[in-house]
């Protein structure tokens, strides 16, 4: 049931035209607004998950990882956020921010791996 529901988000956001505009300074064939929304709701999922999991160690061994994890989760939901409102013509805000923040992601996902692996050696 679960992996039905995702491959039908998944096909309606693939299959969701897309708005390009052929302007100066702007980005043409972009993600489509609903794959956005599709992430946005996936990384407030895992994010749900990662802050359960994080409560479950109670401050044990692997807590360092998950909070690093729901750090994580924090920054690419944020960065969702900025994508979305510039799409919407909410914000004014250049890519960059959001580049930032998904480079952070990254970093955060990585460093919490290898917290992880130190502890599970």
């Amino acid at each position: 049931m679960k992996y039905g529901v995702f491959a039908g988000f998944l096909v309606a956001a693939a299959a969701w035209p897309g708005t390009a505009e052929a302007s100066l300074g702007s980005a043409t064939g972009g993600i489509p607004v609903a794959l956005n929304l599709f992430i946005l709701v996936g990384s407030i999922a895992c994010l749900a998950a990662a802050i359960k999991l994080f409560l479950l160690v109670k401050g044990g061994a692997l807590a360092r990882g998950w909070q690093l994890l729901v750090l994580s989760f924090i920054t690419l939901t944020l960065a969702q956020v900025i994508v979305l409102a510039e799409k919407l013509g909410i914000m004014a805000i250049t890519f960059d921010v959001a580049g930032v923040f998904y480079l952070l992601t990254v970093g955060l996902w990585f460093w919490s791996l290898l917290q992880t692996r130190k502890v599970l050696e």
